[in-house]
């Protein structure tokens, strides 16, 4: 009898829940368990890296409509105090840079011009090589200076 109740208590020893042995089975994750994390890892990321890589495309197109918007604000100040020749506004066209145009950025290129006889100035952004997908895209700027009205030809993305 000593026997059976040796065995009947190892046995009971080793399903009880406090036993290290279960213990030891039941730390971790089972192979199937991380797959699954895996993949669902995997489904997000792949939908999530387009949205994060045109946010930054959007970015860097708001920057260059920041730059724009406030060179245009200032030829409309400059042109309220009385400035009305291009070398007034723009600069002489031998400045570097010249006059108040934006400086080129790592992403973009600026040109400005102004049209004497419709009252305008005119900023142009273009991408550089380093700016991803808006390489060579433009965005115009324009103010009409009698009504300081600001327009934009259409965003870097249309």
């Amino acid at each position: 009898m000593a026997t059976t109740f040796k065995s009947q208590f190892v046995r009971h020893l080793a399903n009880s829940p406090n036993s290290k042995r279960n213990a030891l089975l039941q730390k971790g994750f089972t192979l199937v368990e991380l797959m699954v994390v895996i993949v669902i890892v995997g489904i997000l990321s792949a939908v999530a890296l387009p949205k994060f890589l045109s946010q930054t495309e959007k970015a860097k197109g708001t920057e260059a409509k920041t730059l724009i918007s406030g060179f245009l604000k200032e030829a409309a100040a400059a042109y309220v105090e009385g400035a009305s020749t291009v070398t007034t506004l723009l600069g002489a066209p031998t400045d570097t840079p010249p006059g108040n145009c934006p400086v080129a950025t790592a992403y973009f290129t600026f040109l400005c011009t102004q049209d004497a006889t419709l009252g305008t100035v005119t900023v142009t952004a273009t991408g550089t090589a380093e700016s991803g997908s808006l390489n060579t895209k433009k965005l115009k700027g324009v103010i009409v200076l009698p009504t300081n009205r600001i327009t934009f030809d259409k965003e870097f993305g249309t």
